[in-house]
């Protein structure tokens, strides 16, 4: 049994996701969406401020430290096209002033058919014209501020390679605004993580509320937000589709890129396949059109199904579309979000605490972790003994290992959703706490396991290979836990609507990336249902595309991104060159080390050795990362 795992001990202690779902920032509590600058690294100009034809509210002052910083963090909300059945905000439907919504809100007049972006630049590019924008879209689980390592990379790549301005803007789906973090604000603003504890969990400790608190957090069941099962893939693309409209008025020559981490692939995969006319009748308005690139981090983006579907599995769709996933949510039988067992909301807030924590003490290792210590004088009284789904460690330590001894992929025999190549767990100190090794720090030879060469084919579970890379500084990435007005985890992932039509069971059936048995109008032999899905374009979809896996991740070879590329059109850019395929014929269908186009064909892959499916986003910029440099030459020779 591994190190991290004495007997009977799992670690379950905090929630992340697929793309490292950690905790949350700050944000989506109240109505309005500001944002603010930050990062102590002295630059000589202000940071940015929003084109004025953007909708965006005002950017509030930065919090108590450096007044310059080398990038801004600036987050935007908008209003979204889709206006989701029994969604607060959509005409008709009445909010319970009795329900856990109101009760966040603290009004009735709630509108969620919103969506919000955070803008991540470099400060002093301010005064230039936008080159390009990447918007990424977050995995399972997963925030905006998931990207916030990544950003801060890419943008000083471009800067430095080309000399080009670029920002990289993080999308969050619109459960993120179900997030109650008024009082995780006030922690920030005050630099006091205690208030952090207090407001979520203080109820539950027998704390007496502070009085800079207004209140507890609220935190919703599945039956308080069934709405979320009407949050479908289509939903989802609408959204996406107003964060693509900013950013071409904001980007010059309207050179926006689309990309996804994880689960993210699959919704840029579907947005690119999208028609957005809806009517059945002129012509069509393609995803894909929109954009200048597609990036695949870490997961296959999509594929067509084997078979086209059944008469039956449409029935099953269609009858979840018309209130059948919802009245299955509503009763209980299904659940509204993705929640078991150590990925509950309660903690995946968790790591908004810890964060804080590494944060105002200035180290990792600083005092024991505040979730782990025990309140008021009474033995066992702490976050990890007294609340459900937390998992006690069987040593003390300090906040950098509560968060290291869950998310290091370390932890695990292979890598997970949530799982990060960021240190290791260090010997005791003087006082007894464990601490945390940072990738900074000298680290033992156990932190460098080797998995072997490459597979030879891809199988359900293709195996990890090549030896682990410490790619990822835990120091760093604590800093998008808590600050600012987003997050880095999605507490409420909304997998139930997200799964209509991509998966059996209460989804009805997997319907793959070509929908047009059900969307296409009964003329043209479908079912004429493009109000609940319209993936009608992907065999049409003619754009770059670029994918990025780790060898300890979840797309540890080429070979997995082959139904994506056997699913699009040839490429026609002008970065192309004709006649080359998106990946070479003749080559087996399973081959690990699969062969494809490269820039000329328009389908690129790059494999970082030793990286987790978390590092392709939050690794340093270093030798060992081959995500950054190719992405900055895609964008750079993919603008118009």
């Amino acid at each position: 049994m591994h190190r991290f795992h004495p007997a009977g001990w799992r670690p379950t202690a905090l929630a992340l996701c697929v793309t490292a779902v950690l905790a949350a920032c700050g944000g989506g509590g109240g109505g309005t969406v500001v944002g603010q600058p930050w990062v102590p690294v002295p630059a000589p100009t202000p940071a940015p401020t929003p084109a004025p034809d953007v909708p965006a509210t005002p950017v509030t002052p930065e919090p108590p430290g450096p007044p310059v910083a080398e990038f801004s963090i600036t987050t935007h909300e908008l209003a979204s096209r889709a206006k989701a059945a029994r969604t607060p905000g959509t005409p008709g439907v009445t909010l319970d002033p009795a329900g856990t919504v109101a009760r966040q809100f603290g009004r009735t007049d709630v509108d969620l058919n919103r969506v919000r972006y955070t803008r991540y630049a470099l400060a002093a590019s301010s005064t230039r014209p936008v080159d390009a924008i990447l918007v990424g879209i977050p995995g399972t689980l997963a925030a905006s501020h998931s990207y916030l390592v990544l950003a801060e990379n890419l943008v000083r790549r471009m800067w430095k390679d080309h000399g080009l301005v670029v920002e990289l803007w993080g999308v969050d789906r619109r459960s993120v605004a179900l997030q109650d973090m008024v009082g995780l604000q006030i922690a920030e603003r005050e630099r006091n993580a205690a208030l952090g504890l207090d407001f979520l969990y203080g109820a539950e400790l027998g704390l007496p509320l502070d009085a800079k608190l207004p209140r507890r957090a609220v935190f919703h069941d599945h039956t308080d937000i069934s709405f979320l099962a009407d949050w479908t893939p289509q939903v989802h693309s609408h959204d996406i589709d107003a964060v693509v409209d900013a950013a071409s008025q904001v980007a010059r020559g309207g050179n926006v890129f689309l990309g996804g981490h994880s689960a993210g692939t699959g919704f840029v995969a579907r947005y690119a396949a999208t028609d957005f006319n809806l009517s059945g009748s002129g012509p069509v308005q393609p995803g894909f059109a929109k954009v200048k690139g597609l990036v695949l981090f870490e997961g296959p983006g999509g594929a067509l199904s084997v078979a086209a579907p059944t008469d039956a599995q449409l029935d099953a769709v269609i009858a979840a579309a018309e209130g059948g996933l919802h009245a299955a949510v509503a009763s209980g039988s299904e659940p509204a979000f993705v929640s078991r067992p150590g990925l509950t909301p309660r903690v995946s807030a968790a790591t908004e605490v810890s964060g804080m924590q590494i944060e105002f003490e200035g180290a990792l290792n600083g005092s024991q972790a505040l979730l782990q210590a025990d309140q008021l004088g009474i033995a066992g009284n702490n976050v990890y003994q007294r609340l459900a789904d937390f998992t006690q460690r069987p040593f003390p330590l300090t906040a950098g290992a509560s968060i290291g001894t869950f998310m290091d992929d370390d932890n695990l025999p292979r890598t997970v959703f949530y799982s990060i190549s960021m240190g290791y767990l260090g010997a005791a100190r003087a006082d007894g706490l464990r601490i945390w090794l940072d990738n900074t720090d000298p680290l033992p030879a156990a932190a460098f396991r080797d998995f072997g060469p490459m597979p030879a084919t891809v199988s359900l579970a293709t195996p990890a290979w090549g030896k682990e890379v410490e790619a990822t500084s835990l120091k760093r990435i604590a800093r998008g836990f808590f600050q600012g007005d987003t997050t880095f985890s999605d507490w409420y992932y909304p997998s139930s609507g997200l799964l209509l039509g991509n998966a059996a069971g209460s989804g009805g059936a997997n319907l793959g990336l070509d929908t047009s048995a059900l969307s296409l109008p009964v003329s043209q032999g479908g079912r004429g249902r493009a109000d609940i899905v319209n993936q009608t374009q992907a065999r049409r979809i003619d754009i770059p595309v670029i994918a990025f896996g780790g060898s300890n991740g979840l797309t540890p070879v080429a070979g997995i991104w082959r139904g994506f590329a056997e699913a699009i059109a040839p490429c026609t850019a002008r970065s192309c060159t004709a006649g080359t395929p998106r990946t070479s014929p003749g080559q087996p269908a399973l081959v690990a080390d699969r062969q494809y186009g490269g820039a000329a064909g328009g389908f690129e892959v790059f494999i970082s050795e030793g990286y987790t499916h978390v590092d392709v986003l939050s690794a340093d910029d270093n030798e060992t990362n081959q995500v950054v440099r190719p992405l900055a030459a895609f964008i750079q020779r993919n603008l118009d």
